[in-house]
């Protein structure tokens, strides 16, 4: 007998988290569209030379990689940056800015644990071109609200710059070459705390004075202009750092401008982990329970395209993750709230009459009406009972005696109101109804 377990950290959708998957892709892809950005689609896997070509320690231990029958390395994308900067790269002549949204499954070889998933599905909005830091608010905008949308509320964007980081390391007197280093051991923060960061710090060879400094700046969070001119008092001197702070300040402009201040937050910890990143990050955190950790990020990477064998070219996006935000509105009872039922649930007596019942099962899904046909030749109590399981509105019962004389009984599940109705004026009657 085959094994019939999943593959490890992958997960089956049925039900109630493929009605809320659903639900949450369509309302995506309704968002990305108002904001103006195209679709794009992309193969799952890449040739491994473009896989690794996004560079980063730990590209290959996470990358589920394998050769073809050609005996070419392949691997499966891990995220949807990938194949945009490869497009980008090998298109140089698109229009720009080239704003585009992807919504695809991604790959990661990961420890599997609640919210992390190997395979787990992405909604992206990348703007391919622009330098501008409005580029970066652009996105978050974009993100802002799709979550309102899909949770209301209960959620915030955190965001840095990695110039200010850059600029932080520089007034800590740590050498440039262990700036990443750095970054790395300040994004784990939230994970293994100040002394652990520390710690980290000590092996990288960063003295105690220069972590403390370090790590006491990165206590420096807050909303709007007023913790930017904290960041700027903290930097000043540097200018690679109030460079940073300078393309921090339009973005909070423009969140104020737009009424959506209160939900960002600037935050000199946040690091993001990935090397490519050059200017703002983000990353969404939801506030409610459960706590599954991020539910979306990015940030500016205007050296990854050309990374990519392409010309220099600017770029920023912004990606959310689908499976933990399934986890959410699963938790909210969601699921459940989306499945509205079907409108007519038809049941034909016996089998003579099933032809019959799918012929207007047919009709009915012609004119919009949403339908099913009993295909299990059930007595007429269970047939009732499957009509309130499926939330029908309506029941037409299909019989020997009624088709001889052109009808069938329109039953409304509601009133439990049952009135005989012309087989040809079934439909239109139907439709008047709901």
């Amino acid at each position: 007998m085959s094994d019939l377990r999943r593959v490890r950290g992958m997960r089956d959708l049925m039900g109630p988290e493929m009605r809320i998957r659903e639900y949450l892709i369509a309302t995506a892809i309704e968002v990305f569209k108002h904001f103006g950005y195209e679709p794009l689609d992309s193969p799952v896997m890449e040739l491994w030379e473009t896989i690794s070509a996004k560079g980063g320690d730990d590209i290959e231990a996470e990358t589920f990689k394998f050769k073809d029958k050609g005996d070419r390395e392949l691997g499966l994308i891990f995220d949807l940056t990938i194949p945009l900067a490869r497009i980008s790269a090998s298109n140089p002549h698109l229009p720009k800015p080239f704003k585009r949204y992807a919504i695809g499954k991604a790959w990661r070889y990961d420890r599997p644990q609640p919210g992390r998933y190997r395979e787990f599905s992405q909604a992206d909005v990348d703007i391919v071109g622009a330098s501008s830091s409005a580029a970066d608010a652009e996105v978050i905008l974009v993100a802002l609200e799709l979550l309102k949308r899909v949770l209301g509320d209960s959620y915030i964007i955190r965001i840095n710059n990695r110039k200010v980081l850059k600029g932080m390391v520089e007034k800590a007197g740590v050498s440039d070459n262990l700036a990443f280093e750095c970054f790395r051991a300040i994004d784990k923060l939230d994970k293994i705390g100040r002394e652990g960061v520390k710690e980290e710090l000590k092996t990288r060879g960063i003295g105690t004075k220069e972590s403390d400094f370090l790590l006491d700046a990165i206590q420096v969070r807050g909303s709007g202009l007023e913790t930017l001119d904290k960041f700027a008092a903290l930097l000043e001197g540097s200018e690679t750092g109030m460079k940073g702070v300078e393309e921090l300040q339009l973005m909070a402009e423009i969140f104020d401008e737009s009424g959506l201040g209160e939900f960002t937050e600037f935050d000199m910890s946040l690091a993001r982990g990935l090397d490519y990143y050059t200017g703002p990050v983000f990353e969404v955190a939801y506030l409610g329970k459960p706590k599954l950790g991020s539910i979306g990020g990015g940030g500016r990477y205007d050296n990854l395209i050309e990374q990519f064998g392409g010309q220099p070219t600017p770029a920023t996006g912004i990606s959310m993750g689908i499976d933990r935000l399934i986890d959410i509105l699963m938790a909210r009872g969601f699921g459940d709230k989306l499945d509205t039922g079907i409108d007519v649930y038809i049941a034909p007596i016996k089998r003579p009459m099933v032809k019959y019942g799918m012929k207007l099962l047919a009709e009915l899904a012609s004119e919009g009406i949403s339908g099913e046909c009993d295909l299990m030749e059930r007595p007429l109590k269970k047939l009732f009972e499957q009509a309130e399981s499926r939330k029908a509105k309506f029941v037409v019962i299909v019989g020997q005696r009624d088709i001889e004389k052109g009808e069938a009984s329109l039953r409304n599940m509601s009133t439990k109101e049952t009135t005989q109705v012309k087989i040809e004026n079934l439909t239109n009657e139907i439709k008047e109804r709901l």
